[in-house]
This record gives structure tokens, sequence and C-alpha cells, in this order.
């Protein structure tokens, strides 16, 4: 075989292989993807919808109202959406939603806000109150085994659902 073939074929090779390989650190290293498991989420999410989760927003870009967020709890990733941001007051009374005193007006929150849940939370300074989009089928910051969500337990922001 022709030496300059051989040569030509190698460059190749490795020119494939570092394209790859940067590809794969390039996606791991910024980009997860998570399962959503039970009806929490619906209609936005479903239950086995997949969604890619850009890793950059744990600890680098600012989180905000209305973001959806993977994060852990109890050893599997959980999927809700953010209501409440560091330092803010929530509360839910007789079935209302009240941020820092300010009523929220949110048709989500319209839908079935349970009357019989009453609480106020301050959230810490890394503390973020999070709801599912379906508040009858979701286990939320509302829940004590879920309470507020630490910036540490996030995984990141759902950039992209895959239905």
């Amino acid at each position: 075989m022709d030496e300059k073939l051989v040569l030509k074929l190698c460059r190749i090779i490795v020119d494939i292989i570092f394209a790859v390989s940067v590809a794969f650190t390039i996606s791991y290293v910024f980009f997860t993807f998570s399962l959503q498991q039970g009806f929490s989420m619906a209609p936005y999410i479903n239950d086995g919808n997949v969604v890619i989760v850009n890793r950059l927003y744990r600890n680098t870009f600012p989180l905000n109202k209305d973001d959806i967020i993977v994060f852990n709890n109890n050893g599997q990733d959980s999927i809700k959406r953010i209501y409440g941001l560091p330092g803010e007051t929530v509360t839910i009374s007789n079935g209302v939603f009240y941020i820092n005193d300010i009523k929220i007006d949110n048709d989500n929150l319209k839908n079935s806000l349970s009357s019989n849940i009453d609480q106020s939370v301050k959230l810490g300074e890394d503390e973020y109150y999070v709801l599912g989009d379906n508040l009858d089928s979701s286990k939320d910051s509302r829940f004590a085994d879920v309470g507020n969500i630490k910036r540490s337990e996030i995984i990141g922001k759902v950039w992209f659902v895959l239905r």
C-alpha cells in the first residue's frame, strides 16, 4: 500500500477520534439527559419524556422564576418549575399563593392549589421553591420530604424536551 495513502488514512482516523472525543466531552460537561417519571409536570412534560439538561445553570448562570430544573431529590432526578427565589418568602394560605406578601396570579396555580396546605417559608440564600405543573400529582416544595431545593442539589435547567 502507498505510504502517503496510509498516512492520509491515519490522519483521518485521528481527526475523527479527536472530533468524537471533543463532542463527547462538551456534551458530558455541559449537558445531560433526564427521564420524567410520573405526571407532576404534565401537560408540558409527560411521563416517559426525556429532557436535555443544561448543566451550566448549576453554578454558572442565574436561575429565574418559571425555569424548569432537574435536581437530586433523595437520590433520584426530579423535574419541577421554580416559583420562589433565594431570599424570598413563599406563603400558601387558603389555596392562594404569595411571594413576599404579593398574591401571584398564575393560571397553573389557580388550577388546584390545595386549600389544605397552609405554609409560609423564608428561602435561604441558596434555596429555591419549586412546584410541579400538575399540582394534584406533584411531590414538590410543599412537602417536607422535598422542601426547599438548595443550589447544590440542582443538576441543571431543562433546555429541551424530547417527546
